[in-house]
């Protein structure tokens, strides 16, 4: 049989005997070695601007015996490139093949999400290697290996250098014409966060053409109050959390959103081009899922609650009669979950299920380090598919300390900076190394809980009904990662303050929050319900009940004004005593004090030529708290 050196060289997968045959391009020796490593000829990507540009250059020389050039960023799933790219309007076509002994090759960041899935304008999504190797028929080449110097260097870490926008609760979706949280976040070259050395002042643009309110709190969000034109992150802290009020469109459009006139001594500049939102309908069907409940950071083989929540875009949880699958996908593998709190190999899943008509659901994740690590942090993107297409399925960031720092040295919480009166509010209180990562509880802690300001009322609370009291400690039991405290504001004023938490041999540990107190609509009583004699004077006592119909004390003075909507309002007239002295015209500003602890009192009186039988009034009121417009209609008599 004759068999010729080519026919043979194809065999070589089979065959194991091949000495005494040789093609000129392909030495049989080289059969069972791996060839040398491509060599870099280009700038190192690291050092390229992909933030401006959007792309890097990657060029260097290789064995002409090698075929395509493929592309890893751990060294375990490698891709080629795409044969062509656009730049700058221009179509480039990449060389992926070593035939003639090199390559040049653009990524550009649509490459890089669509191909390896990792996003450019996401600080999660962190790159600290590339891998580049060339595939031959007998073997892949060693594999080049590209470091990001700047990892390692301590003078680019901590140091900082980017201003990051970064949309929240959700990421990348919002409801039209809602507040949306977004947090302005201070980093170092490599997408840590750090604090700011001086301070730092930004505006906010957008690709609308139109101006975007932006706020410092929801309620002024709300209210469309107190609106920004600049905000500035202080010196020694590291983020601002603001709010945005989203346009009414476009209904599944995209808005971009950007840092802009950025001013700080330190040269800072802003860490992505933009920040995209797709707008959702918040009447509509479109669903989306929160972790609402979640540590900031997981420490390396600790397992933790974390708890999802169905949501639509008014960022309330509806009766939903359908049940829902989610599919977890975490970008790094040593994230796992778990239907079970210890986290036990036989309760590992990747499903997380909402029965009908429930609206949470609690996994467990644990990051299995599997000992050893290089780094002291690792940065994880869980990325979901939903059984219901009506779920938009934004990813989820995980943190992980991967550090030796295992012991307790801090205390910790989290929870809402802004409460409404009467709302239960869930506060998670942990234990934390000095990296500031909840940890297992080494011992019993009893914590002190406190407020620095009075008007507010916090009362605090075991349960999620606020109704067992704590009292002012609560105790974090040896061994937990978390324990959960209640906070209830009972304060008849907006305001502002602080919570703070402290146990002996820690730290304290200071909040900000503001106490946001709303009316519902008033309750108005009168000698004789909704009737006014005529020339007679009349009171109307009004009192206040929150949103949760719990009664706002009556503290501070009404500024009211009444206008008639029957017509004929120079014939009636309001006053601030029984006997309707100084008579205050329609739509002037009347002081009404409080008559008892719960109630204000005024007087009505309407003239006695008044001729209909009935009149509507309409009272516009402030104080130091929101209050609705209130509209009354009144039977109007002559006395019996």
């Amino acid at each position: 049989m004759n068999v010729s050196c080519k026919s043979l060289l194809l065999l070589v997968a089979s065959a194991t005997l091949l000495s005494g045959c040789e093609e000129p391009s392909v030495s049989v020796s080289s059969l069972g070695r791996k060839l040398a490593a491509p060599v870099l000829t280009s700038s190192s990507p690291f050092d390229q601007d992909m933030d401006t540009v959007g792309y890097v250059r990657v060029t260097g020389t290789c064995d002409k015996r090698v075929g395509p050039v493929i592309i890893s960023f751990d060294d375990s799933t490698y891709h080629s490139a795409n044969t062509s790219v656009t730049i700058g309007g221009t179509v480039v076509t990449n060389d992926n093949d070593c035939s003639d002994g090199k390559f040049d090759i653009y990524l550009t960041s649509a490459d890089l999400l669509a191909t390896w899935g990792i996003d450019t304008n996401d600080d999660n999504s962190k790159v600290s290697n590339i891998f580049i190797k060339g595939e031959t028929f007998f073997g892949d080449t060693h594999p080049l290996k590209i470091v990001d110097s700047k990892i390692n260097d301590p003078s680019q870490t901590g140091e900082p250098a980017k201003l990051a926008l970064r949309k929240v609760f959700p990421e990348s979706y919002g409801g039209a014409d809602t507040c949306e949280m977004f947090n302005v976040v201070v980093t170092d070259k490599n997408g840590n966060e750090t604090s700011a050395k001086a301070p730092v002042t930004f505006q906010i643009a957008n690709s609308t053409g139109n101006a975007i309110g932006f706020y410092l709190s929801q309620n002024d969000c709300s209210s469309t109050y107190n609106g920004q034109s600049s905000i500035t992150i202080a010196a020694s802290t590291s983020y601002k959390q603001i709010y945005m009020k989203m346009p009414p469109a476009p209904i599944d459009g995209a808005i971009e959103f950007s840092l802009a006139n950025i001013s700080s001594s330190a040269s800072l500049t802003a860490a992505t081009a933009s920040t995209p939102v797709v707008l959702r309908d918040p009447a509509g069907s479109r669903r989306f899922i929160a972790t609402t409940d979640m540590p900031g950071s997981l420490y390396k083989d600790v397992c933790y609650p974390i708890v999802l929540q169905r949501m639509n875009y008014n960022k309330i949880s509806p009766y939903e009669v359908t049940p829902l699958t989610l599919t977890l996908t975490p970008s790094d593998s040593k994230m796992e979950f778990f239907t079970e709190n210890n986290c036990a190999a036989g309760f590992k899943t990747s499903t997380v299920n909402f029965s009908s008509s429930i609206s949470r659901a609690t996994i467990y994740a644990k990051y299995n380090s599997g000992g050893a690590t290089s780094s002291t942090s690792a940065n994880v993107k869980v990325t979901y598919t939903a059984s219901d297409a009506n779920y938009d399925t934004p990813p989820f960031a995980m943190k992980v300390d991967t550090s030796t720092k295992s012991t307790v040295k801090k205390l910790d919480f989290w929870g809402p900076n802004s409460i409404s009166r009467s709302a239960c509010n869930a506060y998670t209180i942990v234990t934390a190394n000095e990296n500031w990562t909840s940890i297992p509880a080494d011992k019993d802690y009893i914590v002190s809980l406190g407020s620095t300001q009075s008007l507010a009322g916090l009362e605090f609370y075991t349960d999620e009904g606020c109704y067992t009291s704590t009292g002012n400690t609560i105790t974090i039991s040896q061994d937990k990662v978390a324990t959960k405290v209640y906070v209830k504001a009972t304060g008849s004023q907006n305001t502002t303050g602080q919570i703070s938490i402290s146990a002996t041999g820690l730290n304290t540990v200071i909040r900000d929050y503001t106490l946001s107190v709303a009316s519902g609509q008033p309750i108005l009583s009168m000698a004789i319900p909704d009737t006014i004699y005529r020339g007679q004077c009349v009171y109307i006592k009004m009192e206040f009940p929150d949103t949760y119909g719990n009664t706002i004390n009556a503290m501070s003075p009404l500024n009211m004004m009444f206008y008639s909507l029957s017509g004929s309002g120079n014939l009636i007239s309001g006053y601030l005593d029984e006997n309707c002295t100084t008579p205050i015209a329609e739509g002037a500003l009347m002081s009404v004090m409080p008559y008892n602890a719960t109630m204000y009192r005024f007087f009505i009186k309407v003239d006695s030529s008044y001729a209909p039988s009935s009149l509507s009034l309409s009272f516009q009121a402030t104080s130091l708290f929101a209050i609705p417009s209130i509209t009354r209609g009144f039977n109007v008599t002559n006395s019996p």
